[in-house]
C-alpha cells in the first residue's frame, strides 16, 4: 500500500456523506443535519428504516454530486463509548436465533444476524423469500426472546419490503412502524 494522502485524514464536514452500514457491509448515502467533525473510517451512529446502527463514515459528498440521490438515512452522530456499551450488552444469542429460525421455518434459510444499536433489535438476513406469512414467526420469537425480532432479505431488498417500510418483516408485523 502506497503512503496515505493528505486527503486520507481530511475532516469531514459536509452534510451528505457514503456510510458503511449493516453486518452486510451495505454502502449509502446519509444526510447529517449538523456538519461532522469527523475522519473517513470513523464509526458512527445513523438513523435507517430498522433503527439507530452503526456505521463507518467512508467520504463526504458534495452537494452537487448528491443529484436525486435519496438518502437511505441520517447521520445522528459519532459512535461513543456509551453507544458501544449497549451493544456489548447483547442477552441474545444470535446463533441460538438462527438455529430456531431454521428449525421452523426452513424456506427463510437465515444465514447472519445482528442486534442493532439500541440493544433490543435483532435483525435476521435470510436467503429465503421474506414476507407476509413471516411476520407470524418475527412476532412469536420477539415475544420468546424479549427483543424486537426483524426477518429480512440477505441481498439489498426492494425500497419498501413487504411494505414495513423498508428491509423486509419485522415483530409488530409487515406494514407496522
Amino acid at each position: 500500500m502506497g503512503a496515505m494522502s493528505q486527503t486520507d485524514n481530511a475532516v469531514l464536514t459536509r452534510t451528505a456523506c457514503l456510510v458503511r452500514y449493516g453486518r452486510l457491509g451495505w454502502v449509502a448515502l446519509f444526510s447529517a443535519a449538523e456538519e461532522l467533525g469527523a475522519l473517513r473510517g470513523d464509526r458512527v451512529v445513523i438513523q435507517t428504516e430498522r433503527g439507530e446502527e452503526f456505521g463507518e463514515l467512508l467520504s463526504n459528498v458534495a452537494e452537487h454530486l448528491v443529484g436525486d440521490v435519496t438518502s437511505a438515512g441520517e447521520v445522528l452522530r459519532l459512535a461513543d463509548d456509551d453507544d458501544a456499551s449497549v451493544a456489548a450488552d447483547d442477552p441474545l444469542d444470535l446463533d441460538e436465533l438462527i438455529g430456531t429460525i431454521r428449525e421452523r421455518e426452513t424456506e427463510l434459510e437465515p444465514v447472519d444476524a445482528e442486534v442493532l444499536v439500541d440493544g433490543h433489535t435483532a435483525v435476521v438476513y435470510c436467503l429465503g423469500e421474506v414476507g407476509p406469512e413471516s411476520e407470524r414467526l418475527a412476532v412469536e420469537l420477539s415475544k420468546q426472546t424479549g427483543c424486537d425480532v426483524r426477518l429480512t432479505p440477505m441481498f439489498d431488498p426492494e425500497p419498501g419490503g413487504c411494505g414495513s417500510g423498508g428491509g423486509g418483516c419485522g415483530s409488530g408485523g409487515c406494514g407496522s412502524k
